[in-house]
């Protein structure tokens, strides 16, 4: 005799989940792993760069010069002073998916994020969520938990300048025993200001700001006496810094794609390697060894 021990597998077992259940049920799909802040890719830091990148955006687009950040315990709050999220859809813009003004080559030219799922996912993962919208003289606000909309307030009246207000407090149950660390987040916020010259962001009272982009993060960087003037070339698409020191023994790289920081390099870093060799190999009309 032999048994079958086969699942039953009938129509009762197809469930269709919210957009919030499918975030919750599989966070690491938006975010990664959760950690619990002790290492600085774990998810919290992941919420936190999701809304600042939208604010980045927003000065890329030649609107808002000044992001304010504030970390409180477990809090967040960040302001830009950007456009502001058009008010008939601010509900729609953090809690519908694929609903978001990047899918419209006229309003984002260029963005760190193009598949409107940053800010829902946020909303989804966090146990309290407010945004507020402010522009030409009205603001709109709502409330979420979960990703559910617990307060829709009315549009008023408001004398605040225009631009977008994010706050959430990471759900609790999903990041256990979670803490954000101070050294994390200021080496996020300043590499966003050597990629963004120009920009000014505060943070718990600290001001991040670059004027000369990657020149600056290199000059910071650098270990040693240079021994030539840093090679600084800026173009629509790209940004380069590069020089040697007396104490150069080995390759110190800081890679960016996208306005994100590539730890582990990648094609764009091995294609700058193999013209930088081809450019030397060609002035010189010799055959350096690549290594070299």
């Amino acid at each position: 005799m032999v048994e079958n021990n086969a699942v039953n597998y009938s129509e009762d077992n197809i469930r269709t989940l919210d957009w919030q259940e499918h975030i919750r049920l599989r966070p690491g799909m938006y975010i990664g792993k959760l950690g619990d802040g002790s290492s600085a890719d774990d998810g919290i830091y992941i919420l936190l760069k999701e809304i600042i990148d939208n604010s980045i955006d927003e000065f890329r687009m030649k609107s808002g010069k000044r992001i304010e950040i504030k970390v409180d315990e477990g809090k967040v709050s960040i302001r830009d002073f950007g456009r502001g999220i058009p008010l008939g859809k601010v509900v729609d813009a953090v809690s519908k998916m694929n609903t978001g003004g990047k899918y419209d080559s006229k309003a984002f030219k260029k963005s760190v994020g193009l598949n409107g799922v940053g800010t829902k996912a946020v909303n989804a993962l966090s146990g309290y969520f407010k945004v507020r919208s402010f522009r030409d003289g009205k603001m709109k606000v709502a409330e979420f938990s979960r990703g559910i909309i617990t307060e829709n307030h009315e549009e008023k009246e408001t004398s605040d300048r225009n631009g977008t207000e994010i706050s959430f407090v990471p759900d609790a149950d999903i990041f256990l025993n979670f803490k954000f660390r101070k050294e994390y987040i200021e080496r996020m916020l300043r590499n966003y200001a050597y990629l963004n010259p120009g920009l000014k962001i505060l943070f718990n009272g600290e001001t991040f700001y670059s004027e000369n982009g990657l020149k600056d993060l290199l000059n910071e960087e650098l270990e040693g006496e240079i021994l030539y003037p840093i090679i600084h070339l800026q173009d629509n698409d790209i940004e380069v810094a590069i020089t040697h020191s007396d104490k150069s023994q080995t390759e110190t790289y800081f890679s960016f794609v996208n306005g994100q920081n590539t730890t582990q390099g990648g094609t764009h870093l091995n294609a700058f390697r193999e013209a930088y060799v081809k450019t030397i190999r060609e002035f010189f009309n010799k055959n350096f060894d690549a290594s070299d």
